[in-house]
C-alpha cells in the first residue's frame, strides 16, 4: 500500500509539475549581430504547435530530446529553441495563431527551397524522427519563415542581460521572454519608410527597462517546392529579447512610453497586425551540442 501511495504523490507532483507555468531559465539565441554569411541569406523557420491531448509528456521529451538535435545535423540547419506561449493583456493575437509551443529554428543558405527539402528528406528517410504526441494533422501546427533584413540590436547603454553577483544569494535573474510582433504598413506607407521606423521604434523601445534586444525580418517568399502558408502572415516581423518578472510588467512599460509620447509606434495596418509572448523552455542548440 505504501509503495501505490509513493507512486501516486510522485505521479501527482510531476504533473504538477508539468502543468505549473516554469520560469525562464536560459539566454535566448546566439550572440551577436545574427546577420547572415556573405553571399547567403539567414531564416528564421517559427512553428506553432500544441500537442495531442493527453501526450504532453512525449511532445515535450520528444522534442527536447530528439528532434531538435535530428534538424541542426542538417546543412543550413544552424540552431534551435524551443518557448511557451505566455498569456498577456491585452491579448493581440488571432485565434487560429494561438498555439502554446514555439520553436525557432535558424537556417542560413543561399536557396530556402533547398533548406526545407533537406528537411524533408531527412524526415521521409527517418533520419529525422516524428514527435511523438505531436498533432500533425491539418488543423495542427503554424509554421512560417521569415528573412533576416537587419542586424540583431542592442541596447545603446551596452547594458547585458542580468546577473547577480556571485556573493549576492538573495536577488533571483529575471524571467527571459521574446515577443514577436507581427505588422504590415499602413495603406499608403511604402517599404523603405516603414523599415527605417520600425529602426528608430527599436532603438526607442531598446532604452526601456528589461528590453534587451531586437531584430528585424522580411515574409520569405515560399518556394515553388513547398506548399504555401495555411494562414496570411504580415509582411514584418520584430522579435524582442527581454527580461523581467513577467512578461505583462515588460508589455505594460512599452505601453507606457508609448502614452506618454516616449516611444511612437510606427504606421502599421491595425487589422494585421499581432503579437505574442514567449517564455524560453529550451536552450539555444547547434549542431556543436552533438559533437563534443
Amino acid at each position: 500500500m505504501n509503495g501505490i501511495v509513493k507512486r501516486l504523490f510522485i505521479g501527482v507532483a510531476v504533473a504538477l509539475a508539468l502543468s505549473m507555468p516554469a520560469l525562464a531559465q536560459w539566454s535566448i539565441g546566439k550572440p551577436g549581430t545574427r546577420e547572415a554569411p556573405r553571399g547567403q541569406s539567414r531564416y528564421a523557420y517559427l512553428v506553432m504547435s500544441d500537442p495531442l491531448p493527453g501526450r504532453e509528456f512525449d511532445f515535450n521529451d520528444g522534442y527536447q530530446n530528439m528532434h531538435m538535435g535530428d534538424l541542426v545535423q542538417l546543412p543550413n540547419w544552424t540552431g534551435a529553441q524551443r518557448f511557451r506561449l505566455v498569456p498577456v493583456m491585452p491579448r493581440a493575437m488571432q485565434p487560429l495563431y494561438r498555439r502554446g509551443n514555439l520553436i525557432i529554428w535558424d537556417q542560413e543558405g543561399d536557396d530556402l527551397g533547398k533548406i526545407q527539402r533537406a528537411s524533408k528528406a531527412a524526415i521521409a528517410g527517418g533520419k529525422s524522427r516524428l514527435i511523438p504526441g505531436f498533432d500533425y494533422s491539418p488543423d495542427g501546427p503554424v509554421s512560417v519563415t521569415y528573412q533576416v533584413i537587419g542586424p540583431r540590436v542592442t541596447r545603446p547603454d551596452r547594458q547585458k542581460p542580468f546577473l547577480p553577483d556571485v556573493s549576492d544569494n538573495k536577488t533571483p535573474r529575471p524571467n527571459r521572454y521574446v515577443e514577436l510582433d507581427f505588422v504590415e504598413p499602413a495603406s499608403g506607407v511604402s517599404d523603405a519608410e516603414f523599415e527605417a521606423a520600425l529602426s528608430k521604434l527599436i532603438n526607442d523601445v531598446l532604452a526601456l527597462p528589461g528590453w534587451m534586444a531586437a531584430q528585424r525580418f522580411r515574409h520569405a517568399p515560399t518556394p515553388s517546392t513547398s506548399p504555401p502558408p495555411r494562414l496570411p502572415f504580415t509582411k514584418y516581423l520584430v522579435i524582442w529579447e527581454t527580461e523581467g518578472t513577467n512578461a505583462q510588467g515588460l508589455q505594460d512599460a512599452r505601453m507606457a512610453a508609448v502614452n506618454a509620447g516616449q516611444v511612437k509606434p510606427p504606421a502599421i495596418d491595425a487589422a494585421t497586425a499581432q503579437s505574442s509572448w514567449w517564455v524560453t523552455t529550451s536552450p539555444f542548440i547547434d549542431r556543436d551540442d552533438f559533437q563534443r
